[in-house]
């Protein structure tokens, strides 16, 4: 017997339905609650989440931030970047734990420096120590003369 609706089919639950369950019992909602949005009984709801909580851990943002140890802000740059797209259900920005796995990685490729590729300290925006000093000490080309900067390339 098939059951047609959107969270289920063939007895499956669907990956959304899970994460919608997931996330509003995470936000402090009991088991009727839940089962009354999907006009189901408090038991489904309990043996979906027993069956699928383990697998999908969502993880908010500043948790994330202070389970790596990076400051917030690095996360909210990835994300604007569009490095890493997390899921933003009820105005908080969740993290799956693949996602949470893959931040090091990426937070380590933008800090490189951007003309030697070697790791840059915090305060250094776009060159290491050493390129940095050697932007300074070289003025660019295009300083032809003190009155009207034009481009020599």
């Amino acid at each position: 017997m098939q059951k047609t609706g959107e969270y289920t089919v063939n007895n499956r639950v669907s990956p959304a339905t899970v994460e919608l369950l997931i996330r509003e019992r995470g936000k402090g909602k009991n088991l009727r609650q839940l089962g009354q949005m999907f006009s189901r009984s408090h038991e489904w709801v309990r043996k979906v989440l027993a069956k699928y909580e383990s697998r999908v851990t969502l993880l908010p943002e500043s948790r994330v931030a202070a389970k790596l140890g990076y400051p917030l802000f690095w996360l909210v740059q990835l994300r604007e970047e569009g490095t890493i797209k997390p899921i933003k259900p009820g105005g908080i920005w969740f993290y799956s734990e693949e996602q949470v796995r893959r931040i090091p990685a990426l937070i380590a490729e933008a800090r490189k420096c951007e003309r030697c590729g070697k790791p840059r300290p915090p305060n250094y925006r776009r060159f290491c120590k050493e390129c940095n000093q050697h932007r300074k000490s070289h003025k660019p080309r295009w300083y032809v003369s003190d009155d009207v900067p034009t481009c020599v390339d």
